[in-house]
């Protein structure tokens, strides 16, 4: 934390070369203005996370019992004068005590997380380089902060806004994490191609995302088949926050071609989700009361010409739980949760997840992202288990936050015909941001 916050004093200090005035309130950080008009801001983050589950991915095959820790340093500086912004941002990551060694998300030497140049005018705008891109409520393009690397992207994306539109245009690849320092590249076997529209709705805190996103990753798996993936992916979200009420509902669509050794398979998929809630803001601890519904297509028969699993492309992995035990394909589930907020500075979660394999022939898919089959889960019965979690946030302080995350998955008939267990996972978080 020293170490990050002199780096970022330093970063700041090469204004003091001219005469400079704090900027406006607003933001994190260190900010100044120079006397032309130059205004240059610079951060740093720390985030110490422990993780213990028993067992791993439930216990099929290898999985067993394992706890360890993770760290994640940022530090970043950016200048912005007219419309045009430069910002770059270093990350340190760091893996202990995980059984096996660190996983593809887990640690990286000092590289470069996102290094872009910006200009945005009156109505259009342009961004490229390496950038975090989240999108929406984040099921099918989120920022990953669950895992310590952090999602990044190679590549552009342009912008156009009017006073109730935004439209983004994107082309980029995702960043292939690497262990070594500045050795991270653009994962030249995927790529996003795409638009991305939202429309406010005349009432405050209402509006519609449509988008329209091409897919494509080499060397793609599934429960039945492999190979070379193409996908279409049209969508539609509508969402509104009100005093009293809040919905989310997203309705996808997916068509495409696998090329597989066998043959080219026809890719036809679809997603339905929501998650809407009620609440009651003047009464003690200020409950809301919420439920989520999710049917994620899965393969029918994997003999057949067709596959019909729903690929999340690059989903928030604890959209579900911070366990981040399930990924949104071949799946239903209600969850219906209870959220409390018993001091203005903590804020906690109970919910209970019920859980369906959508086709029987498929598979049970886990994280890491996108998609990763359970071995032997392909073909059980369709009922995979129920998931109870605990989820505690507190806000320490301006620089402080704490989180504890708590969840059990009792397997069900699929998973225990694949060899499945019981789940116990739990977490603690500290995050502090300068």
């Amino acid at each position: 934390m020293f170490v990050l916050r002199v780096l970022s004093l330093g970063l700041a200090g090469l204004a003091t070369a001219s005469p400079a005035l704090a900027c406006e309130a607003g933001g994190s950080g260190h900010c100044l203005t120079l006397a032309d008009g130059t205004e240059l801001r610079s951060d740093a983050a720390l985030r110490l996370r422990s993780l213990y589950y028993d067992p791993t991915r439930f216990g099929v095959q290898e999985g067993q019992q394992d706890g360890y820790g993770l760290l994640r340093a940022l530090a970043s500086v950016s200048a912005q004068r007219d419309g045009w912004q430069a910002m770059a941002q270093l990350g340190v990551h760091a893996e202990q005590g995980r059984r096996g060694g660190p996983g593809g998300t887990d640690r990286g030497a000092l590289d470069l997380q996102q290094g872009y140049v910006r200009w945005q005018g009156r109505r259009i705008g342009w961004q490229v380089g390496r950038q975090e891109a989240g999108y929406g409520s984040s099921r099918l393009l989120s920022v990953r902060d669950g895992p310590n690397i952090r999602l990044a992207f190679d590549g552009v994306r342009g912008r156009w806004t009017a006073p109730r539109w935004q439209l983004d245009l994107l082309a980029l690849r995702p960043v292939d994490n690497r262990p070594g320092a500045f050795d991270d590249r653009s994962d030249r076997g995927q790529y996003l191609l795409g638009g991305y529209a939202t429309r406010k709705g005349r009432r405050a805190g209402t509006g519609l995302d449509l988008y329209l996103l091409g897919y494509g990753r080499d060397d793609a798996r599934f429960a039945g088949t492999a190979g070379d993936e193409r996908r279409t992916t049209l969508g539609a979200r509508w969402f509104a926050r009100q005093a009293r009420w809040d919905a989310n509902v997203e309705l996808v669509g997916q068509r495409g071609t696998l090329s597989s050794a066998s043959g080219e398979l026809a890719v036809r998929a679809w997603t339905l989700a929501s998650d809407s809630g009620v609440r009651w803001p003047q009464r003690p601890w200020q409950p809301r009361l919420g439920v989520k519904l999710d049917i994620a297509s899965g393969d029918r028969d994997p003999a057949d010409a067709r596959l019909q699993t729903f690929n999340a492309l690059y989903p928030k992995a604890a959209y579900f739980s911070e366990a981040s035990l399930l990924a949104p394909a071949n799946l239903m589930d209600v969850q219906p949760t209870l959220t409390l907020t018993p001091h203005p500075a903590v804020t906690t979660e109970i919910g209970w997840q019920l859980a369906w394999k959508h086709r029987r022939a498929d598979a049970i898919y886990t994280t890491p992202a996108p998609l990763a089959a359970l071995p032997g889960s392909a073909g059980t019965p369709r009922r995979i288990g129920q998931q109870f979690k605990w989820e505690t946030t507190w806000r320490a302080s301006p620089q402080w936050q704490w989180q504890a995350q708590l969840a059990w998955f009792q397997a069900g008939p699929g998973l225990r015909a694949a060899g499945g267990r019981d789940t116990l996972f739990a977490s603690m978080v500290g995050a502090w941001q300068w």
